[in-house]
């Protein structure tokens, strides 16, 4: 069941709202108490969400450097790995799979609960025992690209979860609420009036909803998750694949003639025991 409002639909239920509001509700006209509140709310609202918005979007351009970063590393161990054999190729890209597939059965704040998986990967990567020079030069780079695989995936675990406080929130919403009420007290119920009244108030949830959006990383997630992830796995030679609840509330546009693989869950989230994956033919 989908369990988030996305910024269309808030915007197309705040419209509606909001005129409903506006012209069943009569407000009492201007007052200088209301007009002085008004100013002093939106000019705190402003500050406040230009500030937060202005952080989202830089943790969310380093989370996705970071990630593009971790997509290189899954590649050049796969390439890499190619050196030692067909069959250590073989369970390295069985390990990266594995691996990759982990991090996303889990939501990005919790990114850490795919180590086990990334360890299996580094302890294999470690094992591997060179023979020819060829080899040594290569299990050389395996080693540094290992290393720097964990580093990234304990600097993206940290920026997935940081996450803004309650008290941020409740800042926000708090003046979102004062503004609002202004808004609708100074009605005068004319055509004008109601028009602009609707049209700022809806302007306030929309800011509201992309806030909401860059903190929780859905945010154009089409384009820096599920678009990069799908090329992924195609360098590694393995199907793409995808969280049922991914495809069904739309969140990914898929091309035509796309084969992937669909991971239905038995239980709520975060219990991924009982998974089953289905191939879905393009």
């Amino acid at each position: 069941m989908k369990g988030r409002l996305d910024i269309g639909e808030g915007i197309f239920i705040s419209i509606v709202l909001f005129v409903v509001l506006a012209i069943l509700v009569p407000g009492k006209g201007l007052s200088d108490f209301m007009i002085t509140l008004l100013s002093v709310s939106s000019f705190l609202f402003g500050l406040f969400v230009a500030f937060s918005i202005s952080d989202r979007h830089s943790r969310l351009k380093e989370l996705r450097e970071e990630l593009k970063a971790s997509d290189a590393f899954v590649v050049d161990v796969y390439k890499l790995s190619a050196i030692f054999g067909e069959k250590t190729q073989k369970e390295c890209q069985r390990l990266l799979d594995d691996w990759v597939v982990a991090t996303i059965d889990y939501y990005l704040k919790d990114y850490h609960k795919a180590t086990p998986q990334f360890l299996k990967l580094y302890e294999f990567i470690i094992s591997l025992t060179p023979k020819t020079k060829k080899q040594e030069i290569a299990y050389e780079q395996l080693i540094t690209t290992a290393e720097q695989m964990n580093r990234s995936i304990k600097k993206i675990r940290f920026l997935a979860s940081d996450r803004m406080s309650k008290f941020e929130w409740g800042t926000i919403l708090l003046l979102a609420g004062i503004i609002l009420f202004c808004l609708f007290y100074i009605n005068t119920n004319t055509l004008s009036s109601v028009s602009i009244i609707v049209l700022l108030a809806v302007a306030l949830i929309t800011l509201i909803l992309v806030l909401r959006d860059l903190d929780s990383l859905f945010w154009k997630e089409q384009v820096w998750i599920w678009d990069p992830l799908t090329d992924l796995f195609k360098e590694i030679d393995m199907l793409p694949y995808f969280p049922g609840e991914v495809i069904k509330s739309k969140r990914i546009t898929l091309p035509k003639g796309v084969s992937y693989r669909l991971a239905k869950y038995a239980h709520p989230y975060p219990d991924i025991s009982g998974k089953t994956i289905e191939i879905v033919n393009g």
